[in-house]
């Protein structure tokens, strides 16, 4: 059969039928593969693998935050576009962060610590939640 009466045979265009036969031809496929996958990443695997470490440890850490730790510890600077591609392309989206994560309120930071600041030292004890950090009062949104 020419080509014609198979494009009008599988009702399809003419130069699709054409490119599929002159492909099988070549190369014995159908379609041709892909020569690459687009830009090479910026980030290698250990910057990566350190970036899941610091989610891990922080989910509501800003993008910016995560910026100035690889400039600091590989000393490479990447756009906030960069950081929301590679997370995304790491299986890491965006939520919103629950009321009580989300929710410091400095008056009260301020009136717990007007109501210790005489027990002595020995009766105290820290954990994890007492560390200040000046963006809490407005982050609403975390990475998981």
């Amino acid at each position: 059969k020419t080509t014609a009466e198979i494009a009008v045979d599988l009702d399809m265009p003419l130069r699709v039928v054409q490119r599929v036969l002159y492909l099988w031809k070549e190369i014995g496929e159908v379609c041709k593969g892909r020569k690459g996958r687009g830009r090479a990443q910026i980030l290698n695997c250990s910057q990566c693998q350190m970036l899941v470490a610091l989610l891990e440890h922080s989910p509501d850490i800003f993008l910016d935050e995560l910026q100035l730790e690889l400039s600091t510890q590989y000393g490479i600077e990447v756009s906030l576009a960069t950081m929301t591609r590679t997370l995304t392309r790491l299986g890491y989206s965006r939520k919103k962060l629950s009321k009580h994560a989300a929710e410091c309120l400095q008056h009260k930071v301020n009136t717990f610590i007007m109501q210790i600041k005489d027990e002595p030292f020995e009766r105290l004890v820290c954990a994890d939640e007492a560390a200040v950090n000046i963006h809490t009062t407005y982050r609403e949104n975390g990475w998981s």
